[in-house]
């Protein structure tokens, strides 16, 4: 692979499965140029998160990883904060205690339910009113000015939950929204090894995506060092054939791109 990143990990530090150089150990083999750990953040108190108490000892040991480490990779400090309604002072507070190059915002509660990992309440509503639900979720994280990217854009999909009908017009509005707020969105490839099998998002929003112009950057969400850069020939080849010629990189809150 040419200049790649990858955007999207997580440690031990959440719910990931090691520590920041064994990551580091595979990326060097892969031949990236960027890793950026991406812990996830979230104010409600669930297993997965890194806890509040740990946030002196996440910020200072990311922090003088991203300083210091002087060998091939570049580290970038991220963070992948959940989105809630209504709480959007609280989040900022927190993102603001870190030096974060940049911020992940990711929807994975719908009414307080973690969808992403509780299967129990598929069937409350039709798939159709969870898109509807999710969806309106993202465009508020897009607009709410907190995030620099929007994680795993069509989630709800993850369990194999398919709409009922058609939503195009629902993504066309939820891309819209995006690029008025001037987010980037991650090609997120971890979808290929979930129930549903596919991309997140899927061919057809990339499509879209591209065709207004809305940045993209590419994430393998690894919760393991085996996963790193996972299927990202595929993505790469993929997001060429949809028309992106570049993808985005991010130092201290700043954009910069990448030819792929």
């Amino acid at each position: 692979m040419s200049y790649m990143v990858d955007y999207h990990i997580h440690t031990n530090f959440s719910d990931g499965k090691d520590s920041y150089m064994h990551y580091l150990e595979v990326a060097r083999k892969k031949d990236l140029a960027e890793i950026g750990f991406s812990d996830h953040i979230t104010l409600e108190p669930v297993d997965w998160c890194v806890k509040e108490i740990d946030y002196p000892v996440l910020r200072e040991n990311l922090k003088n990883l991203c300083d210091n480490f002087s060998e091939d990779v570049q580290v970038r400090f991220g963070l992948e904060v959940d989105f809630f309604s209504g709480r959007e002072e609280e989040i900022k507070q927190v993102i603001s205690y870190f030096p974060a190059d940049y911020v992940i915002g990711s929807v994975h509660f719908i009414d307080g339910w973690n969808f992403d990992s509780d299967t129990s309440l598929y069937g409350k509503w039709t798939n159709n009113e969870l898109y509807h639900k999710y969806f309106k979720l993202i465009q508020e994280a897009a607009k709410s000015g907190l995030f620099d990217i929007i994680g795993h854009f069509d989630l709800i999909k993850k369990m194999q939950c398919w709409p009922e009908t058609d939503q195009t017009p629902l993504y066309e509005e939820t891309l819209k929204i995006i690029k008025e707020a001037n987010v980037v969105i991650e090609l997120n490839t971890s979808g290929l090894d979930h129930p549903c099998n596919d991309f997140f998002p899927q061919r057809e929003i990339l499509q879209m995506a591209c065709k207004i112009g809305i940045p993209i950057t590419l994430s393998s969400d690894a919760h393991q060092p085996i996963q790193v850069a996972r299927h990202f020939e595929k993505a790469i080849s993929l997001l060429k054939e949809v028309g992106y010629t570049k993808i985005t990189r991010f130092r201290n809150r700043q954009r910069g791109e990448i030819e792929i």
